[in-house]
């Protein structure tokens, strides 16, 4: 059992408010309960109003001291009220009003007559952000009242600390909910197959349809597995400005509970409250910076040519600019706070007056590198340290970028960033460019081809390249050519194919399979093709004197093959970025016996993100034996709205 004054101290000859809390094993646990004086006359009555907590009033008279009996089922506990102060000011919050919160500052004829502060203050305030400071004068009357509009605050729990000549002396937590960030969902049902049910969701704000991130779990109706106890409005608003368990954090969001703002207060009542002094308070707002903030990447060079004009341009794979320089008659550039992943690839160029992108002749890049990232030190063996100038990789596109190091001195010396063992290694000259070059390949087309390893380049001449010659022209003047079979299918066949001997070549193009019917029709031009890859698999005995040898082409188009666009700028491939993240799967759980209906999860859409009406459609499976489903619906916009409802279809 704890007995709690409202903002911290008793008063003497003051009407003060006392939190009652009690707790059996951890939990909220009912009572009922009496205040007595030292004569045995009973000054109050209380009784547990929610989760365990309640409240009382009463006159403390001085001289007088106080006893709290508490039934809390088959026991009686009697403990001593906290002992009230001769002289001081209480602090009392009625939060009942829509438009304003009201402040009570009580004291008794003791601190008016004999005032040790010269100044009190009035302190507003949330975690690190602070809203309004209010300054009082020498108190003058023993009671007095403050109205603070409440559209200065935020959604969520807010404090209240009263100060006397810098010193906090009283405190306490009041929660705000305004209708700024109002978020209104509707479900209904769109479009019903025979396997499956379509249903459309609906967001709003108050004065326009919001764009929302949002998770949507699928129950049975009367699931109990719905029964919520924490929500993303209960997890941004309220845990984290209380101290402690709160047993069922959502009762005090969901608006069918009526007396759930009451409940809450009583909640923020029995906090009780932390001294400190005023410069604790503004270090604890403004604490000191442990971890500089991880600001993205950078990513340098320079330029071997002198500027030809004044801004240079960062260009993804989308071609949409995202960051623009000045190069103020510089030849070395540098891009920063850069939000990049590994294996991103970008384009410098330069950006005339009239927005034009220009290729520059020769770019030196210098590796990518997070300024926050620990120190990584060079080997010895990968460092001139002869006193011979050291030198740099001139970008280009049929080279394998890793590391790249600036002449600065002939000492070692750290790069930032972490470095790959495989990526130092392309520094050293043993490698061949036809190594790397090949390496490079591997690595981009593995994702589409696990075993592309298995293959080798075929070669396609210079002048193929700036001809219109197809690619099955090109196949067949390397001895492959279109045929049919007795059935009329079509087959590439090598140029050795006999009736006993058959040489088969499949054909794969950007991984995927052309189809017997497609061949005839394929217009693909080498013109568009980047690499053409074949792997032979050898001669298959079939029967006597005869076999089957079969040579798999994987064919691939460039980067602007059907989307319009022209590869006019060098590449550089980031090598240290951010790691992208990871897609999850909805585990799926096995049981000797079969669950409950009301305990069966029917469905989850993890991550679903509404168009610019506010919209998104979605499928389930169609159960016809289910009675109703209940859909848990969290989430938040791009503005700042938390959505969190649970809407019951049948």
């Amino acid at each position: 059992m704890q007995l709690l004054p409202e903002s911290g101290n008793l008063i003497e000859d003051v009407e003060n408010i006392l939190g009652i809390k009690a707790m059996l094993d951890s939990r909220g646990v009912d009572f009922q309960g009496t205040i007595f004086n030292n004569k045995g006359d009973t000054i109050t009555t209380f009784q547990s109003e929610h989760e365990g907590l309640s409240s009382c009033k009463f006159f403390y008279i001085k001289g007088e001291s106080y006893k709290a009996k508490i039934q809390l089922q088959d026991t009686l506990l009697e403990q001593d009220v906290p002992t009230a102060l001769a002289k001081g000011v209480s602090l009392s919050i009625d939060n009942s009003d829509e438009e304003y919160l009201k402040i009570s500052l009580k004291t008794n004829e003791a601190t008016i007559n004999n005032q040790v502060y010269s100044n009190y203050t009035l302190l507003y305030h949330q975690n690190r952000q602070l809203f309004q400071l209010i300054s009082v004068a020498r108190l003058d009357s023993i009671n007095g009242l403050l109205e603070t509009n409440k559209n200065i605050f935020l959604d969520g729990v807010h404090t209240i600390t009263l100060f006397a000549d810098d010193q906090p002396i009283a405190e306490r937590k009041f929660y705000i909910e305004t209708n700024r960030k109002k978020s209104f969902v509707s479900l209904e049902k769109s479009k019903i197959d025979s396997d499956s049910i379509t249903y459309r969701l609906l967001s709003k704000g108050k004065k326009k349809n919001l764009d929302v991130d949002l998770s949507v779990s699928i129950l049975q109706k009367n699931s109990k597995a719905v029964n919520l106890k924490n929500t993303i409005k209960s997890a941004f608003l309220l845990s984290p400005h209380v101290r402690g368990n709160i047993e069922n954090p959502a009762y005090y969001f969901d608006t069918e509970n009526e007396k759930r703002k009451e409940h809450l207060d009583l909640l923020l009542l029995t906090q009780g409250w932390a001294q400190y002094t005023l410069d604790e308070l503004i270090q604890e707002i403004n604490p000191a910076e442990k971890y500089k903030f991880e600001d993205g990447f950078e990513l340098k060079g320079a330029l071997q040519e002198e500027a030809k004009y004044k801004n240079l341009a960062l260009i993804p794979d989308d071609l949409r600019i995202i960051d623009i320089v000045a190069l103020k008659g510089q030849s070395k550039f540098v891009f920063q706070n850069l939000n990049i992943f590994k294996g991103d690839t970008v384009r410098v160029a330069y950006q005339n007056l009239l927005g034009k992108v220009i290729k520059p002749s020769k770019i030196e890049y210098d590796t990518t590198y997070n300024k926050n990232s620990s120190k990584l030190l060079i080997p010895g063996r990968f460092e001139n340290l002869t006193g011979k100038k050291k030198t740099t990789n001139v970008f280009e596109k049929t080279k394998k970028y890793g590391v790249v190091v600036w002449d600065n001195g002939d000492q070692p010396r750290n790069l930032d960033g972490t470095i790959d063992l495989d990526e130092v290694i392309v520094a050293e000259k043993k490698r061949s460019e036809r190594y790397l070059q090949r390496r490079k390949t591997i690595e981009k087309y593995k994702p589409v081809v696990s075993d592309i390893g298995k293959y080798y380049d075929m070669p396609i001449p210079e002048e193929s390249n700036n001809s219109n010659i197809s690619l099955l022209g090109f196949l067949a003047r390397q001895g492959f050519l279109l045929r049919t079979y007795k059935n009329g299918q079509y087959y590439l066949a090598g140029d050795g194919s006999t009736a006993r001997r058959l040489i088969v070549a499949p054909l794969f193009i950007n991984g995927r399979l052309i189809r017997p019917e497609e061949l005839p029709t394929l217009q693909l031009q080498i013109k568009d093709i980047e690499n053409i890859m074949v792997n032979n698999l050898g001669y298959k005995v079939t029967g006597p004197g005869t076999g089957i040898r079969i040579s798999i082409f994987q064919v691939f188009t460039s980067d602007a093959f059907g989307q319009n666009k022209n590869d006019l700028f060098d590449k550089f491939v980031i090598v240290n970025g951010f790691d992208r993240a990871k897609k999850y799967y909805t585990p799926m759980y096995i049981f000797d016996q079969p669950r409950p209906i009301d305990l069966l999860e029917v469905d989850w859409k993890p991550h679903l993100k509404t168009d610019k009406k506010g919209e998104i459609s979605f499928k389930i499976a169609k159960d016809d034996k289910a009675n109703g489903l209940l859909f848990v619906i969290q989430g938040f916009s791009n503005e700042g709205h938390l959505v969190s409802k649970t809407i019951e279809i049948d």
